[in-house]
Parts: C-alpha cells; sequence; structure tokens
C-alpha cells in the first residue's frame, strides 16, 4: 500500500519495543507497535535532560534509547542513518517523545478503568512470546530494562493509545460514503494478483555439497515420488518425508501465494501446473521439490463489500493521524516545554524519524 501517514505518539511509542527483546524479535516488536507500547530504558539518578514538559523530564538516556530504535527501524526498510544525520534524527525523535509525554499527561488525568488488567495481558504475552518467566526477564535485562521498568512504560503505552483513541472516536466519524468514494477512486489499491496454492516435499541439498551426497539425496526425493505414484497421499508422504519444517507438519502445504514469491524453478513450475497435478523432481537452491497445485484464484478487483469496513477503519485511522498531530499542537500552546537539546548545525540531510504507517485493507485471500 502506498500510503502513509504520521500517527506521532503512536510512531513512539511503539519502536522501542525492540530494543527490550533484541534486535531479532519482530514479533514482539509488532505486537508493541500495534499496542503503542513502548519499553525504555530509564536514566539514572543525575543523567542529562534533554527537555522538560511541564516539568517532567526527558533524559539523554531516553533519548538515545529511542534514536537506537528507530534507526533499527530504518534500517529494516534500507535506510542506514549516516553519522551526518544522527543529530537532525534527534531533534526528530525528541519532538515526538514531547508529543508523547503530553498526552500522556492529559491521559494521566482520566487513567482507563481497565487499565491494570489491559498491562496484566500485555505482560503475559510477553512472557510467553519468550517463553516464560525467567526468559522473559532475562531478555529484558539484555535490553538494560528492569521487569518494573518494562511494566511501568507498558502502563504509559496504553494510557496514551487509549487518550489517543478516545480522541479520534470523538473527533472522526467516517460514513459509508466516504470509504465508497475512496474505493472507487482507488481502484488499484484492490487489485488482487493470480494466486495459486500449492504443497510440496522438500529433501535438502545445498547446491556446494558433493556429488555423492548430490545422489543420496536425488534417491530419497525419487522414493518419495514413487510412493506417491504407487498411491499413497502426497499430504501423508509429506509429514512422512519432508525436510521443510514449516510446512511438513501440515502436508506440505504452502497456502495461496502469488506470483515471484518463490525462487524461480519453483514459481514457473507452479503457475505452470494444472490443479492437483503432482510434478516431477524440481531442484532449486533449497534442494530437491516435488510439488503439487491445490487451488487456483483469478486475478480480480476484491468486492467493495469484502472490504468495506476495514476500508473505514483505515480511513478513520488515516484521518486520526492529522488528528493527533492538531492536538498534540494544542497540548504544547498551553505546555511549558524547554527543549535543552543544542539545535544540529545546518545539513544536507533529511533524515527524521520513520512514520508509523496505516495501510489500506488488503484484499481477502
Amino acid at each position: 500500500m502506498k500510503i502513509r501517514v504520521v500517527l506521532t505518539v503512536f510512531a513512539v511509542a511503539g519502536t522501542f519495543a525492540g530494543q527490550a527483546f533484541s534486535a531479532d524479535s519482530t514479533a514482539a516488536s509488532a505486537a508493541s507497535t500495534n499496542k503503542s507500547t513502548s519499553i525504555v530504558a530509564t536514566a539514572a539518578a543525575g543523567g542529562e535532560v534533554v527537555a522538560r514538559v511541564n516539568g517532567v523530564d526527558i533524559t539523554r538516556k531516553e533519548l538515545d534509547t529511542a534514536v537506537q530504535a528507530f534507526s533499527y527501524q530504518m534500517a529494516r526498510q534500507g535506510h542506514h542513518v549516516s553519522p551526518e544525520e544522527t543529530a537532525t534524527l534527534q531533534q526528530s525523535v525528541l519532538e515526538q517523545l514531547i508529543g508523547r509525554q503530553l498526552v500522556l499527561q492529559q491521559g494521566l488525568k482520566q487513567i482507563p478503568a481497565d487499565v491494570d488488567k489491559k498491562v496484566q495481558e500485555q505482560i503475559d504475552q510477553a512472557k510467553a512470546s519468550k517463553g516464560g518467566y525467567v526468559e522473559f526477564k532475562k531478555a529484558l535485562a539484555d535490553g538494560g530494562v528492569t521487569v518494573e521498568q518494562f511494566t511501568h512504560e507498558v502502563r504509559d503505552g496504553i494510557i496514551i493509545h487509549e487518550t489517543i483513541q478516545s480522541l479520534i472516536d470523538k473527533r472522526v466519524k467516517i460514513s459509508p460514503e466516504d470509504a465508497r468514494a475512496f474505493y472507487d477512486g482507488n481502484p488499484d489499491q484492490f487489485k488482487q494478483p493470480e494466486l495459486v496454492r500449492a504443497s510440496h516435499i522438500l529433501i535438502s541439498c545445498s547446491p556446494d555439497a558433493t556429488d555423492e551426497v548430490k545422489k543420496g539425496k536425488r534417491a530419497e526425493i525419487d522414493a518419495a515420488l514413487s510412493l506417491i505414484k504407487g498411491g499413497e497421499k502426497f499430504a501423508d508422504v509429506a509429514k512422512k518425508v519432508s525436510e521443510d519444517p514449516g510446512s511438513a507438519q501440515n502436508g506440505g502445504d504452502l497456502g495461496y501465494f502469488p506470483r515471484g514469491r518463490m525462487v524461480p524453478e519453483f514459481d514457473t513450475a507452479v503457475f505452470s501446473m494444472k490443479t492437483n497435478e503432482i510434478s516431477g523432481v524440481i531442484t532449486t537452491q533449497f534442494g530437491y521439490h516435488i510439488l503439487q497445485v491445490t487451488g487456483r484464484k483469478p486475478a480480480q478487483i476484491t468486492p467493495f463489500d469484502q472490504v468495506k469496513e476495514q476500508l473505514a477503519d483505515y480511513l478513520k485511522q488515516r484521518k486520526g493521524g492529522e488528528v493527533t498531530r492538531a492536538y498534540v499542537t494544542e497540548l504544547r500552546s498551553s505546555a511549558k516545554v524547554e527543549v535543552l537539546l543544542p539545535a544540529p548545525a545546518a545539513a544536507p540531510s533529511t533524515a527524521t524519524a520513520p512514520t508509523a504507517p496505516v495501510q489500506a485493507p488488503s484484499p481477502s485471500k
């Protein structure tokens, strides 16, 4: 989806998550982004103060943690922050931290009644994602965060989220006509490509393997093909012999996917096969495969009725970005905000903190 909007407070609140659970914990990061939950190490007493919002300090340690998180997020999007861009990025992130603190202070005036329940739910989810309390605590410690700090930040994140969502609910109304107008005006956003559903059996073999190893692996896949030709069900053979851990226990099922999703040899084969057809042995960089096409969906434009509710939610959140920015500006106009971080020197960079994407609903699969 090409459309992106800035949800300033949400962007700040969500991006810290990966820092506490390690850089490769994408699931934790995504979950925290959706719930506007941050994990940020609290600065030690006496830490440098980079801004003050109605008497509440924002410390250098908080800023540095946020900048690291944003830099990581930008790197995953293909942009590596250069030293020259860092000062500009710091200013941008600090502005978002200020906005977050302004909304938090407002939210603390009317704390949601069920906040403690929601905090516990998110902590329980975080524990489960790491395999239990011990692993959860260790992951936090590796990121320089205590359980108490994590809990505090989860609570703040929920209050911020609830405050913003309440604001959007009150100020943003999307009519069925609004949703229909967007749908009619953006047909390309609702195009669904041709999809194929396939299963496979894989016998892993590296391209660098010796001829002897390749011969043995080829014999294994040939034996599997013989079982299928002899009458055994494809799914049963896949469960017994396939070495793809992601699909073997599902009978080799890979679900629906479009052209270009798989490696070229695999892609070419499945899109040239008929439904229920079983291939011969296909060789890819992963080894030897047997394929079965189990379903097809032609290219189409998803009907409006299938996406109208998702589309209304999308438009509400997109408009909510504008409402959020205006709200933060409104709060700041009556607040005492002191920015103590020195302004950066003029730089050629246009680096700013990443925006939080709100994507239009994908066509139903």
